[in-house]
């Protein structure tokens, strides 16, 4: 289960009592807190490693590596990391390396911020990665699920990517990229909803629909909001509170003039935005594809009837890669005419 995600449960669920659209990147808060724990150490590092599923900090380099790689590759997404570090504090050559090679984080780190706004010596200030997704909807095809009592459609659109030649690329080797809207058949589902998303093992990517099928009506309005939170208190709420806390915290390892009293992170701010309009939402006419692999040579499965999909009401959306199944952003929409919380 990503523990990162389950920040959205706290953070969303709020959002909701308080009829105001959400949006949360779980790859964003994971990248952040990849790379402070590159400047941590003892009980703290332990804490970090064990949130983030790593058995030890080397294992965890490589796979933030891993993903800037992938993010750099393509030029739809850009994807930055920092930690704000106050002017006092000489970052260790070795967290900068690290930081650098690792985690694309060098350029921010020690931005410092303007006059008045310097953070006292103690405080550390910590920032997650913002990732951009890609723009244009390529097809879109759609299901019908219940679980656990929960019924719900799920709309998929796709988005083309293209190379940094310029041409749109179809091939094995470039990433799947879509955007999945999660409609309750109930108008107060979407509690229920957000909350197996966050719970319930890769249920995101369990519900991307398996087979292109016709979908008319499809109308999903156009929502164009920005949302932020302090991740802090939710992720102590979740069993890593060890870098927020000003007498457990140990990141030593991050600065050589590490004060007397220590360094800890004061803030872990996120701010995300989503912007959905015709030209990110119109699709082609989905096509359908007999072939499978279940189905002998020759055999054309019967056609799906046609699936309506008309969000009037509030639904939960995920922007996600397919083949990885990385969810990269997480929300809902309360009110589309609603634009920032």
């Amino acid at each position: 289960m990503d523990q990162c995600l389950q920040v959205a449960w706290i953070a969303g669920s709020d959002a909701i009592t308080e009829q105001s659209n959400f949006i949360f990147s779980p790859m964003c808060l994971r990248a952040g807190l990849a790379l402070l724990a590159t400047g941590a150490d003892g009980e703290t590092l332990r804490q970090m490693l064990a949130f983030l599923g790593s058995e030890h900090i080397h294992q965890l380099n490589a796979t933030s590596a891993g993903l800037l790689a992938e993010m750099q590759a393509w030029p739809q997404l850009v994807f930055a990391a920092g930690i704000f570090v106050d002017r006092s504090l000489r970052l260790r050559p070795e967290f900068k390396s690290t930081a650098a090679a690792a985690h694309g984080g060098i350029h921010a780190i020690c931005g410092l911020p303007e006059p008045g706004n310097v953070p006292p010596p103690r405080r550390h200030d910590g920032a997650g990665a913002v990732p951009v997704g890609p723009r244009d909807a390529l097809r879109r095809q759609g299901a019908k699920f219940e679980f656990h009592g929960l019924e719900f459609k799920v709309l998929q659109l796709f988005y083309k990517m293209v190379g940094r030649d310029g041409q749109v690329d179809f091939g094995f080797g470039a990433p799947c990229f879509c955007m999945l809207v999660f409609l309750p058949i109930k108008r107060d589902g979407l509690r229920h909803l957000l909350r197996m998303a966050v719970t319930e093992p890769d249920f995101v990517t369990r519900c991307v629909p398996r087979s292109r099928q016709i979908v008319t009506p499809c109308k999903v309005p156009k929502f164009k909001f920005s949302s932020q939170l302090d991740a802090g208190g939710a992720l102590a709420q979740l069993g890593l509170g060890a870098p927020f806390d000003p007498d457990a915290a140990d990141l030593s390892r991050m600065a050589v003039n590490t004060p007397p009293a220590g360094l800890y992170v004061s803030t872990m701010r996120q701010k995300c935005a989503v912007e959905v309009d015709e030209e990110g939402t119109t699709a082609v006419e989905a096509m359908y594809s007999p072939s499978s692999p279940g189905y002998s040579p020759g055999y054309q499965p019967p056609r799906p009837p046609p699936m309506s999909f008309v969000a009037e009401h509030p639904f939960m959306f995920a922007i996600v890669e397919y083949k990885k199944a990385q969810v990269l952003f997480l929300g809902h929409v309360m009110d589309p005419s609603k634009e920032d919380q």
